[in-house]
């Protein structure tokens, strides 16, 4: 048996491709859908494991043949409208474990939900970095003091969830590329490869791109996203011979594509892609021809253990779905007719009778009316609405702003930090605290962030507390590479969302000289602090709980707005203030010593 993928007549890649990163770039129609079906043909034949986070629902094809008469290549598919299992978008980490766990090849359409509506932005950024942070921990685990077998993680249209610029305040977003930067730049340590595919290549972060071991190069004519694509060729190639490529990228017949991998395989071609050898589900309509339909069977595995392991999410996606829920509206009602005396719950006593209003049948039919019109309208509207939700909020910030500046201030004014503050997170020494001098300025000073949260009681921090901390911005390469290497180095470990020491790494940190009293710290994280969150903090420290308007109140702001909701939500995402109850908000009792 050949022991190579072979993708085209001259091209084919070695077996250990399924723990490369790998980028695939192209336009629209050029290709790349294909080349990933053909490669996890490729990886399917030589029994190699593989999984693709599909966010468009079109990779559902992989399971018949050609033809659709037939079956094609067995898997599980999640999700989707041709799903074996529904999934929810809180359930990224729930299917990350069934993905490791389980000895079968995964597809997971996370486009559309079981009740068929579409997956908004915001939840599938969620359900794809909840289910790769989750994904990495379980892929590098020792079963037996043995890694787990190789897999390769295939994510398409992978620009929108790892974007080179990150908008101001989404969390969610910046905490979905730090996922990804972890895989691409340690996967292979834990048996890990993944491949990106994307339309968007000037959109693409190249923290992550630069990663890659082979770039793969489909015809490509924008000029943002045609000097992407070159960018990545670095100072591999010659100036000169990057223009001959850009020139040949130009005009890249559909299918063809420029392979290239200085370092690893040492190729630079010009491949002509070999077809699928299963079902085009991602082929584009053309005017005057009928799309070919599926008749015959899907190759499908025995599905009876993976619906028993996700049956708590097939349960909550059941009760979501408008349907089920007016069938079962229509079954308590006809029990409640059924009803007789004898099997009725009986109170032993009776103190007081209360009339309770009970819904006729027209009014719960009108309501039912009502709620289905409102999903249909949100579903129709909700993009238009984010956006001009967006557009009040900043007219109202601007508003503030200038009615603020008509009046004097009536908040103390803001801390700023002092070089006696600073001393609480001791400044990195210029001589290297372990015996082999190999850690660097920004590696000690996360080190010391973590010491920091400990000396207080907090043994493992959130890492955007830890890159608030050591003066870093969460989700960029300047906390993220010095927070890696030091994972490298075995200083510190990854528990999900928080960083926690090794015993090396608390050797190697420089713990506060002196314990801090409980206004010391509040001057401290003040002062590290923007002006907005200085305000809406404030308030709190006294250890009172506020309502959302008594809050805003204080701190100078209009409650509802922009100006108060964001700094408000970046002191929770760095843990500094909790939300006890719906509209109520008080300080975090971490700063509480």
């Amino acid at each position: 048996m050949n022991s190579r993928l072979k993708i085209s007549d001259d091209v084919s890649l070695p077996r250990d491709f399924v723990t490369s990163t790998d980028i695939v770039y192209g336009g629209k129609g050029m290709g790349k859908t294909n080349l990933g079906s053909v490669l996890v043909e490729e990886m399917t034949k030589q029994n190699l494991r593989w999984c693709t986070l599909d966010p468009m629902g079109v990779w559902w094809g992989l399971r018949h043949s050609p033809d659709g008469k037939g079956p094609g290549i067995e898997c599980v598919i999640l999700g989707g409208a041709h799903g074996d299992i529904p999934i929810e978008p809180t359930g990224g980490a729930v299917v990350a474990d069934l993905v490791v766990d389980e000895n079968t090849n995964t597809i997971i359409d996370f486009s559309r939900k079981a009740n068929g509506q579409m997956w908004t932005v915001g939840e599938k950024i969620r359900f794809v970095t909840d289910y790769t942070y989750r994904l990495f921990q379980r892929q590098g685990e020792l079963i037996n003091g043995h890694r787990r077998e190789p897999m390769k993680q295939i994510l398409d249209e992978a620009a929108r969830y790892i974007p080179q610029v990150i908008p101001s305040g989404a969390i969610d977003l910046a905490k979905c590329v730090a996922a990804w930067e972890q895989v691409a730049e340690e996967g292979r340590n834990i048996g890990l490869g993944v491949t990106f595919l994307t339309q968007r290549s000037a959109r693409m972060n190249k923290s992550v791109s630069e990663l890659a071991d082979v770039m793969f190069a489909f015809r490509t004519i924008g000029p943002n996203s045609l000097r992407a694509v070159m960018d990545w060729l670095g100072e591999h190639v010659e100036k000169s011979h990057v223009r001959e490529l850009a020139s040949q990228v130009r005009e890249l017949n559909v299918g063809q594509a420029l392979v290239v991998s200085p370092g690893w395989l040492r190729l630079e071609k010009i491949a002509t892609i070999r077809p699928r050898e299963t079902f085009d589900s991602s082929a584009t309509p053309k005017p005057g021809q009928h799309q070919k339909k599926v008749t015959g069977k899907a190759a499908k595995p025995d599905l009876a253990k993976y619906q028993e392991r996700m049956a708590a999410t097939i349960e909550r996606a059941h009760l979501d779905d408008p349907k089920a829920l007016r069938k079962r509206i229509s079954e308590l009602e006809t029990q409640s007719k059924k009803a007789t005396p004898q099997n009725a719950v009986r109170e032993k006593t009776v103190e007081k009778r209360i009339a309770v209003p009970v819904l006729k049948d027209a009014q719960i039919t009108r309501l039912e009316n009502i709620f289905d019109r409102m999903v249909k309208e949100a579903e129709r509207h909700g993009s238009a609405m984010a956006l001009l939700w967006g557009h009040f909020n900043e007219m109202g910030d601007a508003l503030l702003g200038a009615m603020n500046a008509l009046k004097p201030p009536v908040t103390p004014p803001p801390v700023r930090p002092t070089p006696a503050h600073r001393e609480f997170i001791p400044k990195p020494t210029r001589a290297p605290v372990d015996p082999d001098g190999n850690i660097t300025g920004p590696e000690q000073r996360i080190l010391n962030a973590i010491a920091w949260m400990e000396s207080i009681g907090i043994t493992e921090p959130e890492q955007t507390a830890v890159a608030f901390l050591a003066d870093y911005t969460y989700g960029g390469g300047g906390f993220n590479n010095p927070k890696g290497s030091l994972r490298t180095k075995g200083m510190i470990e990854y528990r999900g969302s928080r960083l926690a020491f090794t015993d090396a790494g608390r050797a190697a940190s420089q713990a506060p000289s002196q314990p801090l009293t409980t206004e010391e710290l509040h001057q401290h994280v003040l002062g590290r602090l923007p002006t907005p969150e200085q305000r809406v903090l404030r308030p709190l420290l006294d250890g009172r709980e506020l309502s959302n308007e008594e809050l805003a109140a204080e701190a100078g702001y209009a409650a509802g707005t922009g100006g108060f909701n964001n700094p408000k939500g970046r002191l929770r995402t760095l843990g500094l203030v909790d939300y006890p109850s719906p509209g109520r908000v008080k300080a975090s009792q971490v700063l509480f010593l």
